[in-house]
């Protein structure tokens, strides 16, 4: 099985118009160049996170792949809030001893989600399958922190648009996961090739 990770193009940052598209313009020449590289390898399955910056990202590789996007929200990135008074709180990454305040996900909570999601690829994984991923920065760290063993934080940069490309091959003398390539970034298109780019409702 392939699984070929891809960050979101570059999004709108601040309060979203429900009726503009949630990527900017730069954004949306990402998602249609990372789109024709992703289906020149073929993908089988796209799934993408329920946040609308992916689904928008997922719909340009649909587009150019002929395949249908499957929202799953297992690959939505770590919910972090603020306490409401304007206090700062740590990276859930750099303090994971902290405990997050109501609603939110402590890292140990994300990467089990993080991890739920890829071990339920890998239980029905075959061979031909090239699955990508539509997810977020810290998606791209937890599943680098699970498949190394590390237990310290190592942060990936991770571009928008950024393509990392995993390969699951079990019961392989060298390891079960094989790691081709990282943040893989195609440069956009100079115009928007007219795809269809969907509208959500606000709140991602």
């Amino acid at each position: 099985m392939h699984l070929f990770l891809l960050r979101h193009a570059e999004d709108r940052q601040g309060k979203h118009d429900p009726h503009n598209p949630f990527l900017t313009a730069l954004g949306r020449r990402q998602a249609q160049s990372a789109a024709r590289w992703l289906a020149e390898r073929h993908p089988t399955e796209i799934r993408t996170s329920s946040l609308p910056r992916a689904r928008q990202t997922a719909d340009a590789v649909a587009h150019h792949a002929g395949l249908v996007v499957q929202e799953d929200p297992g690959l939505n990135e770590i919910v972090w809030a603020s306490f409401g008074d304007g206090r700062k709180l740590p990276n859930p990454r750099e303090d994971r001893s902290y405990p997050p305040p109501p609603g939110a996900e402590s890292w140990h909570e994300f990467t089990t989600r993080v991890a739920t999601c890829v071990s339920e690829l890998c239980h029905r994984a075959t061979e031909h399958q090239r699955i990508v991923l539509v997810t977020h920065s810290g998606f791209f760290d937890a599943v680098n922190e699970l498949l190394s063993g590390g237990a310290g934080r190592v942060e990936l940069l991770v571009s928008h648009a950024g393509i990392t490309h995993w390969q699951y091959r079990p019961g392989d003398s060298a390891g079960a996961w094989l790691l081709h390539q990282h943040n893989v970034t195609v440069p956009p298109l100079s115009l928007d090739d007219g795809a269809p780019v969907t509208t959500a409702e606000p709140g991602a």
